[in-house]
């Protein structure tokens, strides 16, 4: 890795043809794949630093152990949110080289009374349904589809199929290879090992119509399967964009990253729009100085969805109301800019099981730890090789009683007027209404979480084995929005999910709460579960009706949804006119060299966790970068 100076930066080249600002999941993949021409200088700025061979970032079992630690993460806060009880709900980002990819934005678990133990869910590496891809070009971004991505998720990918010995033919993990790439940087594999909840889990799922899928990258991702994720089997360490992406082609001399630099602004040239982006201002960690570097040809933003709009903003880019009430001057008046916000959220479904189910909980007892750690460093197996596995992906009508599922397609269509100010939010409703009751786009998560996992109040009881449920809301009517509050950049963002502001997202995640109580009365998971932890469900009312209202659901539904973090959509390709803020070829509207490319591009968010889609959308937009110089 280089170790110039800022001065040497600026002065190496003269300035980079091409400047990325930010070195993360999407960053790295474009900085990689335009430097591959020995004759294209790129230039990479990153405001943290390259974590290698770090065990909090490597160590599977140690997910979640960088989270807040500001050297790794830019540890956000949102808003209070007012349809949540106020609660401001902690926003994590990743800081250093790869980015998210490498932090995996998770919460932290605390088991008590022995050595901390920081476990959390992997970020798996899947795929949304094919039409949730072709929306994307429905939305007027011709080229944007599942049939242009699917190489670009081939080419970034070296899948590994499951071991037999771990999987059998019930756990589902299974490899379609017409759809899955043997050669790509990013290693995807199944887990080394599984608890005995998974099997039971996917089996109950089918007695309630949710069926297993083959493989969900596919085209098709409503079901249940065993889910591949971003860990390399050869040495079961996390493969991120750092090592997969830059740590092969880190000793091109045409490819050159400065770390723990903070670009602090795009400098605009021209009398007005299109304005020309000559280069970006910076300043490096532990000093005020400021530097300027030249960009030859382009600038590519890729600082996430909270980074990029806040730099857009500061460079005088986005809603003249917002630059003017931070004293910054407008330049391109693009009211989209920082709107758009989407998220996937999550309530938390807790139990207590059998003593002889296998689970994380293992890990309380400090000889049992011992075992797993050296368990991991001889033979790279074990609790600490991987996270959990075992997921589902529901549709509605698994989920909600048709009049009901009748009833909030009304609500969406008439009781939704936020979803009617711009032209993409109306078209985004019109999708949404649609996909509710259409079986190829899930509206549900499951993620089988084989131990205790905090619900806010609970604490573990020593010696229990758990098993906790993830319900997390795919597409959520709820739009919020992320902007700069003064014209510092040192000053975080204001990020306001507006979490819960639509009435279908809480009715939906209520109904998923009733659905995942109704999979642990079901065989074989029936036999598993001892009792209920959270929600406190109650013995059946004596008229047989439900034990426990919606109202109340909605309260504990509201005292404990968390984010699952996944924004997306702050500076959303659209046409201009709609509200959006790059073209198909992600040129930010009103310049002449600036693209972005990051989650906040995303114009509606899919039922996936996106790192793989960002990934492949990388792998895209660079062939279209060195297409357009080419032309």
């Amino acid at each position: 890795m280089s170790t110039l100076s800022p001065e040497e930066f600026v002065n190496k080249y003269n300035g980079f043809d091409y400047l990325v600002v930010g070195g993360g999941t999407a960053g790295l993949v474009i900085a990689a794949r335009l430097s591959e021409d020995p004759n294209i200088t790129v230039g990479v700025l990153e405001a943290g630093s390259y974590h290698h061979n770090d065990p909090l970032v490597d160590i599977p079992g140690f997910v979640g152990r960088a989270l807040g630690n500001p050297k790794y993460d830019w540890a956000y806060y949102s808003v209070p949110q007012k349809h949540i009880n106020d609660r401001s709900l902690f926003q994590p980002r990743g800081k250093m080289l790869g980015g998210s990819s490498g932090v995996n934005f998770m919460t932290t678990v605390r088991m008590p009374d022995i050595l901390t133990v920081l476990l959390s869910p992997s970020h798996p590496t899947h795929r949304a349904s094919k039409e949730e891809y072709d929306a994307f070009e429905a939305l007027k971004n011709p080229g944007w589809n599942w049939n242009s991505l699917l190489g670009y998720f081939k080419k970034s990918e070296t899948a590994h199929p499951a071991d037999k010995d771990v999987h059998s033919d019930r756990h589902n993990a299974e490899l379609d290879p017409d759809v899955h790439g043997t050669s790509g940087p990013m290693h995807n594999s199944f887990a080394n090992w599984a608890s005995d909840i998974n099997v039971p889990f996917f089996d109950a799922l089918e007695k309630l119509g949710v069926p297993r899928n083959p493989d969900a990258a596919s085209g098709l991702a409503s079901g249940s399967y065993t889910i591949l994720s971003a860990v390399d089997p050869a040495t079961s360490k996390r493969s991120y964009t750092a090592p997969g992406y830059y740590a092969p082609n880190a000793s091109r001399p045409n490819l050159v990253v400065l770390t723990s630099t903070q670009v602090t602004k795009l400098i605009l040239t021209g009398a007005g729009e299109p304005y020309t982006v000559s280069g970006v201002q910076f300043t490096t960690a532990g000093t005020d100085k400021m530097y300027e570097v030249r960009a030859k040809r382009e600038v590519i933003l890729s600082a996430g969805a909270f980074g990029t709009p806040q730099l857009l903003e500061l460079s005088g880019i986005g809603r003249r109301e917002v630059l003017e009430r931070a004293a910054v001057e407008v330049k391109v008046d693009l009211p989209g800019v920082g709107e758009n916000l989407q998220d996937h959220v999550y309530v938390l479904s807790l139990c207590e099981m059998n003593d002889d189910v296998a689970t994380f909980d293992a890990l309380q007892d400090p000889g049992r730890q011992a075992t797993e750690t050296q368990l991991y460093e001889q033979e790279r197996k074990g609790m600490y090789s991987c996270t959990q596995s075992a997921h589902a992906y529901i549709p509605a009508t698994a989920v909600v009683p048709p009049p009901e599922l009748k009833r909030l397609k009304r609500e969406i269509r008439d009781n939704t007027p936020e979803l009617d100010l711009t032209v993409s939010l109306k078209k985004q409703k019109a999708l949404l209404e649609d996909w509710l009751d259409d079986d190829r786009h899930p509206q549900i998560e499951l993620i089988s979480w084989p131990g205790f996992f905090p619900v806010p109040g609970t604490t573990p009881r020593p010696g229990v084995k758990y098993h906790a449920v993830f319900i997390i809301l795919l597409h959520a009517l709820s739009r919020g929005s992320v902007h700069i509050t003064s014209g510092s950049p040192f000053d975080s963002p204001s990020i306001d999910p507006n979490y819960l502001a639509s009435h279908v997202d809480r009715d939906l995640l209520v109904h998923a709460t009733r659905f995942v109580k109704k999979l642990h009365d079901t065989e074989p998971l029936k036999n598993l579960t001892r009792s209920y932890v959270e929600p406190a469900w109650e013995d059946d009312a004596a008229d047989g009706g439900p034990s426990v209202s919606d109202e109340k659901l909605g309260e504990f539904i509201k005292s404990t949804l968390e984010p699952i973090r996944h924004p997306a959509g702050t500076a959303a390709m659209f046409p201009r006119e709609e509200g959006g803020v790059v073209d198909p070829k992600l040129k930010v509207y009103g310049t002449t060299n600036l693209r972005i490319i990051d989650a906040s591009v995303i114009p509606i968010h899919i039922a996936a966790h996106p790192m793989a889609t960002i990934i492949a959308m990388a792998e895209k937009a660079a062939d279209i970068f060195k297409a357009d110089v080419s032309v």
